[in-house]
């Protein structure tokens, strides 16, 4: 059951700027699915329309700000401020776009958007939203030093063209800017913004929006949100929602049983029959597009030489450390990206799934490992240091598995545990190199451009850029660009295919697992629908599905 927002959901774009019916079809067919594969316990329950009177949600990590654009993190700032400041639009994980403060989006040509906004809109501070409010926040979280810039929306210039319409330039004919800004852009009041430019998303200066909720207080252990008396549209059942951070999957678990939390992440996957025996609870899995990935740095020794990076992929027992991490909540990857992302410029499903099958792949060997190693720069070994987020079992796993079976080959690899917010802030200042483990990276949109096409190309080293490899060559620089352009399918996925070929050859990334996203609620409570996607937690529609049972 979709969420209660008002609205009905827009018609996308044509399929030359967006996604195909096809992949819309099979996308949506693949996560009915999964979401009633047994993986979970989501039968239907009853819900009622009883007013909820606080929901307590766990959060892996405390939000390094309250602002999305200093902070772009999906379960955690973006959980919590899509209540508060919303999006102009909600799009879903299968491609489909709703209205919200945009009551209609049109594109006239190739790189221009124009934005209809809904009229009679009031922030928190009891200020009526307005274009130059809306145009201030597209243009903010655009901007090049914004994390949320990542997502490569290309916004060339913003413009007030009516009382309430607002039309974005694109530099480039980006088939994803649509998905881009409806993901990213948070509306949040202009002027209070501007007037607390340095301390926006600190404590007491949280944006202000025209959400469901407003901040009510904050600190790193906990946030709170009560209604927003301004807002007047379909109103969610909870009169207050807490915010816990408990980045322990085992200390969220006690809480759901204490009663103290009342939903949230299921971080180790391979725990998620302990919360199903906890009494009332409720395990939602879903499938999503993120994926798990090791990637290296080919711009330092040692791995700028193809053959470290080959013996390395040889390194790593996949299979293992997905059973270990994950239990059945995981599959493997054959390319870099899932199938979901390609279907549309492959023309189906199979043809994507037949073409990743065929790539290259680097299957645990330690002999192999020992051939690539002989071939290189350094065949006696080298030692590096990996970062990984310890909050996150099967990063830890990953790191181990690496120590023990590069070991043999004389190599020393030293784990370093880290914050989440600590890897996000040393990502995003692109100051991660030798081996990372990116997590969790998910297309803002099902298609090549959002998320392969920003792992490769030379315009996607930086700052606030996500080719955390520093990866390219001639043939990928010339791919990247007919991918992150609409243009033919056909075109499109021979481009595609030249990416994807490359990295398994050149392997600047290693493709893991792509996970199922898996959250709790406990006694008492429900989803209208079969789960939850980190694109809900993100747009806000999560808690129009959560209802009482009682």
């Amino acid at each position: 059951m979709p969420p209660t927002v008002p609205g009905r959901p827009v018609k996308p774009l044509s399929r030359r700027t967006m996604l195909s019916a096809a992949i819309l079809a099979t996308l949506t067919t693949v996560a009915a699915t999964a979401c009633t594969s047994g993986n979970d316990d989501t039968e239907a329950k009853r819900t009622t329309d009883k007013a909820i009177p606080v929901v307590n949600w766990a959060l892996p990590n405390a939000p390094a700000s309250l602002d999305y654009a200093k902070s772009y993190d999906n379960n955690s700032t973006g959980a919590v401020m899509s209540l508060v400041t919303e999006p102009l639009e909600r799009v879903s994980s299968t491609g489909e776009f709703t209205p919200n403060l945009a009551t209609s989006v049109t594109q006239p040509d190739a790189t221009t958007l124009v934005y209809k906004l809904r009229s009679g809109v009031k922030f928190s501070s009891g200020a009526e939203m307005t274009a130059q409010d809306v145009a201030w926040s597209i243009e903010y979280f655009s901007a090049d030093t914004a994390q949320t810039s990542a997502l490569g929306q290309q916004v060339g210039g913003v413009s007030v063209t009516g009382p309430l319409e607002v039309t974005v330039k694109l530099k480039a004919p980006v088939p994803t800017a649509r998905a881009g800004i409806a993901i990213t852009t948070l509306v949040e009041e202009a002027e209070f913004a501007k007037a607390h430019a340095k301390t926006l998303g600190n404590a007491g200066t949280a944006p202000v929006g025209t959400g469901p909720y407003k901040v009510a207080s904050q600190t790193a252990e906990k946030i709170t949100l009560v209604r927003n008396p301004q807002y007047t549209r379909t109103k969610p059942a909870a009169d207050k929602v807490v915010f816990s951070v408990i980045p322990d999957d085992t200390a969220r678990q006690l809480a759901l049983r204490s009663g103290s939390i009342h939903g949230g992440p299921v971080t180790d996957r391979k725990s998620a029959v302990q919360w199903k025996a906890i009494p009332g609870a409720t395990v939602y899995a879903s499938p999503s597009l993120s994926q798990d990935f090791l990637a290296m740095d080919v711009t330092r020794a040692p791995f700028d030489d193809v053959h470290v990076r080959r013996a390395v992929a040889h390194s790593v027992d996949r299979a293992g450390i997905m059973k270990a991490g994950f239990g059945s909540y995981a599959k493997p990857m054959s390319g870099l990206v899932p199938a979901g992302e390609l279907a549309g410029v492959a023309g189906s499903q199979r043809a994507a799934e037949d073409f990743l099958g065929d790539l290259p792949s680097y299957e645990l060997s330690e002999a192999e490992a020992k051939a690539e190693l002989a071939k290189s720069a350094h065949p006696q070994g080298f030692s590096t240091t990996i970062e990984y987020v310890k909050d996150y079992p099967w990063q830890e796993l990953t790191v181990l598995n690496l120590q023990r079976n590069l070991k043999p080959l004389g190599v020393k690899i030293t784990p370093k545990p880290v914050t989440a917010n600590q890897w996000y802030a040393k990502f995003f200042k692109h100051e991660l190199t030798g081996i990372t483990l990116p997590f969790g990276f998910g297309a803002s949109y099902p298609d090549p451009a959002p998320l392969l096409g920003k792992l490769v190309g030379k315009t996607n080293i930086g700052p606030q850029k996500i080719n955390i490899a520093n990866w390219s060559t001639p043939d990928v620089e010339k791919a990247q660009q007919v991918i992150t352009t609409a243009g033919p399918d056909a075109a499109r996925w021979t481009a595609t295919r030249t990416i994807l070929t490359q990295v398994a050859d050149q392997v600047p990334y290693v493709p893991l697992f792509t996970e199922d996203e898996v959250y709790t609620l406990g006694k008492g409570l429900a989803f209208e629908k079969s789960g939850i996607t980190s694109f809900d937690l993100s747009n806000g529609s999560w808690i129009f599905s959560l209802k009482s049972t009682a």
